[in-house]
């Protein structure tokens, strides 16, 4: 999936760069900046999609919390699948238009090969002339080869000669290669059509910048009337589509220097917009990662606020609240308990259920809400196995339990295993030091704070308690003014 989003960005910014191209550009007398322009478009649209927005600078308050791997719950796929999906048909219909594009792309090489191989040879130091005996054939060039045929070779020789050497001495062949194998692969867009139509413009005014007189180049051009074929890979002398913009081009005055600025505002405009994506992508995983993290924290850590029941809801206590036997005791419930949905798994169908719930000061469960959900009967499931929990050890806030709001993800993920449940039961103890760090305490031993990311491994851990604001200097003075992270180990 995510190769499939990164080459639809890719395609996204070659209709974004070329847009540029024709809004600001194409008008300009800069050849071979537009040339560069577009042939660099082409390939800055694949790196364009992995730019990542700088980090913010300002530090955000230190926030403590015990992070539990995710419970997981996996599904042997035992039944089999349809062949005709609606991915299977997306894919066929690709490669079906991959191999007609290389079916054409090989034609017109065989036709080009043909060209090349059955005419007669003339050596230059820069090219080598291909004279063939028809008509039939406009004259063009293609790498080191201009191929003439014989009414151009008895009539216009020196000045078609002349302006197919600038094709092969430049290698604009190269671009129009690269334009052609680039269409098959992205076949389904349009805008590589456009790509390589402006690129063949910018060719022949390259070539047709070189002319010595332009006003007798130009009634050359209007004079020279031929009906040819037009081979798709080659530098072809003369287009019917071509002529009007190729002479507007020979009589405009050359654009002013002072225009180049231009093309720093097209790169401006462009990195704006890549930071600008990158930066909303940034803000979207976040969010999620925010998410995420409030799922994941069985102990949330984040202050107090909202209210059950006419009372307040916390979510940093003195005591936590505790399901029966521990945390060990919750994960064998939920594998006794929970059942991959058959519809998820028909659907191939994986990802993470975020819940919340509320421990209630009598140890109920209730309140129990998706905060981020996948469907396919995975949310529901969820939601009745953790309304079948048992009660729990309410928290306790200065002695007195109290109602406390409690994250938990639940990891639905189809395995090829024949075992159909598994669960994480592995913790880990995890810091995000942005700002301040807290002061830590296990068993009653205070800790460095350099060395607080990197105290202890989450297994051995009994309880946790959390102490911020007048709590924490109340109890540890001034070394608990950035918080207090109180850590009990189990017995061993």
């Amino acid at each position: 999936m995510e190769t499939l989003i990164y080459l639809g960005k890719v395609n996204l910014y070659w209709i974004l760069l070329y847009g540029c191209y024709w809004l600001m550009l194409r008008r300009h007398t800069f050849f071979h900046w537009n040339r560069f322009y577009l042939l660099g478009s082409l390939l800055i649209a694949f790196a364009l999609p992995l730019v990542i927005y700088p980090a913010a600078a300002p530090a955000l308050p230190a926030i403590y919390e015990v992070n539990s791997a995710s419970f997981s719950v996996s599904a042997a796929y035992t039944e089999e699948e349809r062949f005709i999906t609606w991915t299977n048909f997306m894919l066929a219909a690709y490669f079906l238009g991959i191999a007609v594009m290389l079916v054409s792309f090989f034609r017109h090489t065989r036709q080009l090969k043909m060209f090349l191989s059955r005419g007669e040879k003339i050596q230059l130091d820069d090219c080598t002339i291909i004279l063939i005996d028809s008509n039939l054939v406009g004259s063009f060039s293609f790498l080191k080869w201009v191929v003439i045929n014989r009414n151009d070779y008895e009539n216009h020789f020196d000045a078609i000669l002349r302006h197919e050497m600038v094709h092969t001495s430049q290698l604009h062949s190269i671009d129009i290669l690269m334009l052609e194998i680039l269409k098959v692969v992205f076949w389904f867009n349009p805008v590589l059509l456009l790509y390589k139509k402006s690129m063949q413009e910018v060719h022949e005014f390259l070539a047709d910048s070189q002319a010595p007189n332009r006003e007798t180049y130009a009634r050359f051009l209007v004079a020279y009337a031929l009906n040819a074929p037009i081979a798709s890979l080659t530098n072809h002398f003369f287009k019917p589509s071509q002529i009007k913009t190729r002479i507007q081009m020979i009589y405009k005055n050359r654009t002013s220097k002072w225009l180049l600025s231009t093309y720093i505002l097209a790169i401006a405009l462009i990195s704006g917009t890549a930071l600008f994506i990158a930066g909303c992508e940034q803000t979207e995983n976040t969010e999620l990662e925010e998410a995420g993290s409030k799922a994941e924290n069985n102990f949330a850590a984040a202050g107090e606020g909202g209210s059950f029941a006419g009372k307040k809801i916390f979510s940093v206590v003195e005591e936590q609240p505790e399901f029966p036997g521990g945390t060990e005791e919750m994960y064998r419930f939920l594998s006794e308990n929970i059942k991959y949905p058959e519809s998820a798994a028909k659907a191939n169908v994986a990802g993470r259920v975020f819940l919340s719930f509320v421990v209630t000061e009598t140890g109920e469960t209730k309140d129990i809400t998706v905060l981020k959900g996948i469907g396919y009967g995975c949310d529901a499931e969820a939601i009745r196995v953790l309304s079948k929990f048992p009660k729990w050890k309410p928290g306790k806030q200065s002695g007195q339990p109290v109602n406390v709001k409690y994250n938990l993800p639940i990891n639905f993920q189809l395995d090829d295993d024949e075992k159909e449940q598994s669960s994480t039961n592995d913790t880990f103890l995890k810091l995000d030091t942005k700002g301040k760090i807290p002061l830590v305490v296990i068993d009653g031993k205070i800790i460095g704070k350099k060395d607080a990311s990197k105290i202890i491994a989450s297994s051995d851990i009994e309880r946790v308690n959390v102490f911020k604001d007048k709590y924490a200097t109340d109890k540890y003075g001034e070394k608990g003014a950035d918080g207090v992270l109180e850590i009990t180990t189990k017995k061993k």
